[in-house]
């Protein structure tokens, strides 16, 4: 679950290449989010308002801290963190980013796309699609993303309570600003 924030978080790292990345100095507020589906209509969130954005040679990197995710249940937070996303031995989702796959849109503009970029979660590193709008405003650059996960391709249990089983897809978002 917590998967999806660290998708959302790798997504707007990729929303924040080419040359305004140079010196990328990230502001305000940011949030990275998860959503899993169950039977039923039951919907599982996950949000946490920590990431962090840097530049490592030609890539953005965006970094979410797992053990900072929370649903709303304590002890559902807990069994996601020590049960399922193991956060003790893989302590952050990681998107990597090549600067030159991103779009950055002139003042007063906006852009968006789609492109790929390196997830890695749970020990595992994949190949991932993701999707993004960078809004500019001077030399502020607003971000969103979003990368669909699959929790089977990173060697994670599929979440199950009480007969409650998550579907192992889940969605992933991130926002985040940054002066460029």
């Amino acid at each position: 679950m917590s998967m999806k924030t660290t998708l959302r978080a790798a997504a707007l790292a990729v929303v924040l290449s080419g040359a305004a990345l140079a010196g990328v100095h990230q502001t305000g507020g940011a949030q990275a989010t998860f959503t899993g589906k169950g039977p039923a209509g039951f919907k599982l969130e996950g949000k946490t308002s920590e990431l962090r954005v840097e530049e490592k040679g030609s890539a953005v990197v965006v970094a979410v801290p797992l053990g900072k995710l929370e649903t709303g249940i304590e002890l559902r937070d807990r069994h996601m963190k020590e049960k399922y996303l193991e956060v003790a031995k893989f302590p952050e989702a990681v998107l990597e980013v090549d600067r030159s796959r991103i779009t950055l849109p002139a003042d007063g503009q906006s852009a968006q796309g789609q492109s790929t970029g390196k997830m890695s979660l749970h020990g595992q590193t994949k190949d991932v699609s993701f999707s993004y709008v960078i809004k500019r405003s001077g030399d502020t650059y607003q971000v969103e993303g979003k990368v669909p996960l699959n929790l089977k391709d990173y060697g994670i249990n599929i979440p199950s309570y009480l007969g409650v089983t998550v579907q192992p897809d889940i969605q992933t978002a991130v926002g985040f600003s940054f002066k460029g």
